[in-house]
């Protein structure tokens, strides 16, 4: 006997179940996880980026629904309220935070050439990737800028490609 999954919004799981994802606001840590897990279960369900911004209010607490709902991207844009969410506690999520001077500093490191192998730049390619890509996520830097600081270097520019 063969049994459907029900999908959209009607197969999301209810608040509490085991399937549910939690976000404690009492717990910033746990925020980025909380939204990669809702994002897999919202795409495993097939939730449009509308249903998106709807639905994950359903699994916060009431003063973090009320929050978010007043984002912008709220009712329509889960991209734009990701960021917004993500913005609004970017102070508060890590103590070890991304900032444009850490970006800069780990690129000027690069250009005094700590890079000798292709161990080196895999190393430095890594943590360039996560603090560029954590500032585009809070709108501290676009895509573009992201791009642009990975290419600083022209002999890094030539042989990333080959790399990546």
């Amino acid at each position: 006997m063969l049994m459907s999954i029900a999908t959209g919004v009607l197969g999301m799981p209810a608040l509490g179940s085991k399937q549910a994802p939690e976000f404690d606001s009492r717990n910033l840590e746990e925020l980025k996880e909380f939204l990669e897990e809702f994002e897999e279960l919202a795409e495993r369900h097939g939730l449009t980026t509308k249903e998106k911004t709807k639905i994950i209010v359903k699994y916060v607490d009431k003063e973090t629904k009320k929050f978010w709902k007043r984002l912008k991207g709220y009712r329509d844009n889960y991209r734009k309220l990701k960021r917004k969410i993500i913005g609004a506690y970017s102070k508060t999520l890590l103590e070890n935070k991304p900032t444009v001077a850490k970006l800069v500093k780990l690129v000027k490191k690069l250009a005094k050439g700590s890079i000798t192998d292709e161990k080196d730049l895999n190393i430095y390619y890594r943590k360039f990737w996560i603090v560029a890509a954590d500032l585009v996520e809070v709108d501290v830097i676009n895509k573009k800028q992201h791009c642009h600081s990975l290419n600083y270097d022209p002999e890094l520019s030539r042989i990333l490609p080959n790399i990546i």
